[in-house]
Order: structure tokens, then C-alpha cells, then sequence
């Protein structure tokens, strides 16, 4: 006989070979291990976003004009952003691209409107509510290592970058070996009352299949080593542990 630990350490040095990958769909790849590094593929965001409702001026103009005239609207999503003059403003909504020119975003709570014209009554700091290029992350920057399990996050940011298959890992099968000549399969009936249900291989099932791998029941073998080596042979040919 071998010690526990020794047992442990023996299992723990069996080569184990290389990850089989499969692509699955975003909407399905929830709680599977990632295959690959994610990997940002361009800056986010690419241009100075704005990140409340408010009016986008150039902040130096503060302490030139009273007032700015108000050029127009910027709602998110528009294909033209428009461009900041000086004395001039353009009311600019939560993200929304900052107007070409402008380096700051005065929130509306911050501002008098008097028609076509606003008065600022609270200053704000120079590029105050602007998300500047590459806030959330950079071009080549990891966002999700590979090896990690996908919770709803990890499904949210691959959806920000627009992934819409991923490579994860297949999950890895395991085959389960009852053994002892006098162990019963659940459903069998009694033959004499030496023998005992085989409730470890299912235990072992719910515990593997709950851990995300793929079980596979093999069944019960007496006690008889050419039985035994050979159901070991078929369970090497059929699963990975």
C-alpha cells in the first residue's frame, strides 16, 4: 500500500496532454474556461467621449466670455459631431463624442439658458465629464486571460468588443469505475444482504458533472485484476481522466 500523499503526488505528475478547444456562441459560452487570451484589438474609446449631459466648450474660453452661444445639438450616436468655436458651445449628451475642438463638458445643472445662449453659474476643471481616449483600455491590452471561467462580466465585455464566437475549452471527460465484488448497481436486486449499493460512483458523477466536466459511468467490475485492467484500458480509450 502507498501513503495519501504519495497516491496525490503520483496523480498530479500524470501528463494530462494538450486542451481540445471548440468555438461556441457568446449567448451560450457562459461558465466555460476561455481557450485564448482576449486581447483588445483598438483603443476604448477611439475618441474623447462624453460622459454626462451637458455643453461642450474649450476651457480657456472661460475666462474670456460671460456667456456662449449655443450651436446646436449632439446626441449620441450622430455621425456629425460638430465643431467648437471659440465663445461657442454645443449641448452634448452622455456619451456622445466630444465636438471636434472642445476639451470640456459644463453639466447642465451648471448652466443658465437664456435663449440661444448659455451663462455658466458653477466653472468646471479643464476636461471635466470627457472620457479621454483609451479610458476603459488600451490597443493590446489583455481584458480577459485565458483559463478563466466566463461569469455574466466576462460575457458583457466580450460583447463590448463585439465577439461573437469564443474559443473555449472542451470539457474534460471523466470515467467512473466502481470496483468490489460486492457492490450492486442501483435497480439491481439483492442477491444476499454481503452486498452493498454502488452510491460512490454516483456521488462522484453529481461532483464531477457540477464542476462543468463530462462524466461517464463505466460501471461496476468485480474483484479480479484482468477484469479491472481491462475496464481501465477502455475508460484511457474513452475519457481524459
Amino acid at each position: 500500500m502507498i501513503s495519501y500523499e504519495t497516491s496525490q503526488n503520483m496523480i498530479s505528475l500524470l501528463p494530462m496532454g494538450s486542451l481540445r478547444g471548440e468555438n461556441v456562441f457568446l449567448g451560450n459560452a457562459l461558465g466555460r474556461i476561455l481557450a485564448e487570451d482576449i486581447v483588445a484589438q483598438e483603443d476604448y474609446p477611439l475618441h474623447p467621449t462624453s460622459s454626462m449631459d451637458g455643453y461642450a466648450i474649450v476651457h480657456s474660453d472661460l475666462e474670456e466670455f460671460e456667456s456662449f452661444i449655443i450651436h446646436g445639438d449632439n446626441p449620441a450616436g450622430a455621425d456629425e459631431i460638430g465643431s467648437v468655436m471659440s465663445g461657442v458651445c454645443i449641448k452634448t449628451f452622455t456619451g456622445s463624442l466630444m465636438p471636434e475642438g472642445s476639451d470640456t463638458l459644463v453639466p447642465i445643472e451648471n448652466v443658465r439658458v437664456e435663449g440661444d445662449e448659455i451663462v455658466i453659474e458653477k466653472p468646471v476643471p479643464k476636461g471635466f465629464a470627457v472620457r479621454p481616449v483609451g479610458e476603459s483600455y488600451r490597443e493590446g491590452e489583455v481584458l480577459i486571460s485565458k483559463g478563466t471561467k466566463l461569469g455574466f462580466a466576462e460575457i458583457g465585455v466580450l460583447a463590448g468588443i463585439n465577439r461573437v464566437m469564443i474559443r473555449v475549452t472542451q470539457p474534460p471527460r471523466v470515467a467512473i469505475i466502481a470496483t468490489g465484488s460486492e457492490v450492486l448497481d442501483i435497480g439491481e436486486s439483492a442477491r444476499h444482504e454481503g452486498q452493498i449499493r454502488s452510491s460512490n460512483s454516483y456521488t462522484l458523477q453529481a461532483l464531477v458533472d457540477s464542476l462543468g466536466a463530462k462524466s461517464i459511468q463505466l460501471g461496476i467490475v468485480g474483484d479480479d485484476k484482468h477484469a479491472i485492467m481491462e475496464r481501465f484500458e477502455e475508460a484511457m480509450r474513452s475519457a481524459d481522466i
